[in-house]
């Protein structure tokens, strides 16, 4: 199945919300109100179904990576980091960490 192509992060965040992506993976600490779902924790129990990256056309600030993430107990969501000089380095430290199954990573 070929991944489907969105201009903006907007209506990819809404398409995978429909197919119940629905968790906000970027949630830690006392704002996570599951701690067994704190990706941080133990990040070999996520994993990455979906890539998608952004380029700001006409706004740089506009970049990210969206990941649709589904962890081990069947609960999927997102973790979206920005890309270039404004990556936070430890999302793409904890993407590093994550399984990505050869059809996410295509």
């Amino acid at each position: 199945m070929q991944p489907k192509i969105f201009d903006s992060e907007g209506p990819a965040l809404r398409d995978l919300a429909r197919r119940g992506f629905v968790h906000d993976f970027n949630l830690t600490g006392p704002q996570q109100p599951d701690p067994s779902l704190d990706i941080r924790v133990n990040p070999a129990l996520f994993h990455i179904r979906e890539v998608y990256r952004f380029e700001g056309a006409s706004n740089p600030a506009d970049e990210c990576v969206l990941y649709a993430i589904e962890s081990d107990s069947g609960v999927k969501g997102v973790l979206i980091n920005a890309y270039g000089s404004d990556d936070d380095a430890r999302v793409s430290e904890l993407v590093r960490l994550l399984h990505v199954p050869e059809a996410a990573a295509e």
